[in-house]
């Protein structure tokens, strides 16, 4: 599966950049330091070559919020699902840190 993230309408793709990352393992999109301008509503569109179709999910609003007052802290994910692989075939692991 391939997944890919779009903003208000069809085609607009999500560029992705040092802010903005799109896991190909669950198809979360992943927004470091959420701006003004990330505002609008997202859809997933995920796409499967190998059957030649793609689904789009519902549209889920984003509303930045102005208040710079508050600081989270770090939520770093201790518990991971065990993960196989095959001696010399290629494996990849993801590891996301959220807070300020």
């Amino acid at each position: 599966l391939s997944y890919r993230w779009l903003l208000n309408e069809f085609p607009v793709f999500i560029p992705l950049d040092k802010r903005r990352f799109v896991s190909q393992t669950n198809g979360n999109l992943y927004i470091a330091n959420v701006e003004a301008s990330d505002k609008g509503n997202y859809s997933c569109f995920v796409s499967s070559p190998s059957i030649t179709k793609s689904v789009f999910s519902k549209f889920i609003p984003l509303i930045p919020q102005s208040d710079r007052a508050k600081v989270y802290p770090a939520d770093i994910k201790v518990k991971f699902k065990d993960t196989y692989a095959l001696l010399g075939q290629n494996v990849t692991l993801e590891c996301f840190a959220l807070g300020k």
